[in-house]
């Protein structure tokens, strides 16, 4: 699957797998856009390779900051956290009823 990034009411969306070599574009793509830009939003849900390098590598652009600058990725939950939160919300789960 290709990468593909397409900006949708100004908001950055990826989708398809980030490989090795992607991922230095992806840095240098996300860092020019900072330059010109005050505000960049990511979002990271339609990533099905590589997330976790990429989340990383966009922390470290984040940590990099100039005053002024916001960078703000998000992506799915996790299938934990999804499992969890309807195991939590569950009707068997007698503590729903207090």
């Amino acid at each position: 699957m290709e990468l593909e990034i397409k900006i949708i009411d100004g908001v950055f969306c990826i989708k398809g797998k980030v490989t090795t070599n992607r991922l230095n574009e992806l840095k240098n793509y996300f860092a020019a856009a900072l330059q010109f830009e005050n505000r960049v939003v990511v979002n990271l849900c339609q990533v099905v390779e590589g997330r976790n390098s990429l989340t990383m590598a966009l922390q470290k652009i984040k940590d990099g900051l100039q005053e002024g600058k916001i960078l703000k990725f998000y992506g799915a939950p996790d299938a934990k956290v999804s499992k969890l939160y309807h195991e939590i919300n569950s009707p068997a789960n007698f503590y729903q009823a207090a």
